[in-house]
């Protein structure tokens, strides 16, 4: 399951978070002056036995299409050795814990790689699959109040 822990990659002077599946780490979140920011990992962390995701170009690539998809504005940059990753501000109303591991559940799913976070977001897929009967994105009903999403959300309505 994809976890939030604090990292201490890039500096020292920032709130900073790794979003991690042992053995990788996928994604920084930093909170600074300019608020808050995800990104991909290019590289392995100092300590910890996160290592960044061998394939970059997949990475930054599902990261793009499920950060777009979520309304949010990814930006491909390069860090100081050339490598390139995907930035994109967090607004801070969207900073939630449930929010930021759906989001990384969804990539890790993309990739291919399964684990108990990911295996359920596949279920909550499936499931809006076989129920929708409507082109349109719209919510499916399941039942008591409760309703699930395109994007294999449970929501209250």
């Amino acid at each position: 399951m994809p976890d939030i822990e604090p990292s201490r990659k890039l500096s020292a002077d920032q709130e900073e978070y790794r979003i991690c599946s042992k053995p990788y780490v996928f994604f920084r979140l930093i909170f600074d002056k300019h608020g808050a920011r995800l990104m991909t990992a290019t590289a392995s962390e100092n300590c910890g036995g996160y290592r960044a995701f061998e394939d970059q170009k997949t990475l930054t690539a599902a990261t793009a299409r499920v950060l777009e998809d979520a309304g949010l504005h990814p930006t491909l940059k390069e860090d100081h050795a050339q490598r390139s990753y995907i930035e994109t501000p967090i607004p801070l109303d969207r900073v939630d814990r449930e929010e930021l591991v759906h989001l990384a559940s969804t990539v890790l799913l993309t990739l291919g790689i399964t684990d108990v976070q990911v295996l359920a977001l596949a279920e909550m897929l499936a499931l809006y699959d076989k129920f929708s009967v409507s082109e349109n994105d719209e919510a499916v009903y399941l039942s008591d109040g409760m309703w699930i999403t395109t994007d294999g959300k449970i929501v209250e309505k």
